[in-house]
């Protein structure tokens, strides 16, 4: 395997780190975002982000439990 071959992989496996984002309260939208031991920011406002906004994260949760129920 060549060093370019190599960085060809290395591209597609981790294409969605590029484009993955999280929710960012002051920008009020999904940002891409730096992450940092403890915690992440956004690129646009320096703000802390979350995984998601808060009606996104109560759908998750339901989802959740509902299929939980389901699996089991």
């Amino acid at each position: 395997m060549t060093n370019n071959s190599r960085n060809l992989d290395l591209s597609n496996n981790n294409s969605e780190f590029y484009t993955e984002q999280k929710w960012c309260e002051p920008c009020n939208t999904y940002v891409r975002f730096m992450m940092s031991v403890n915690h992440s920011y956004c690129i646009e406002c320096g703000g802390r982000v979350r995984l998601f906004n808060r009606n996104d994260s109560a759908n998750f949760q339901d989802t959740v439990q509902r299929h939980k129920w389901q699996a089991s």
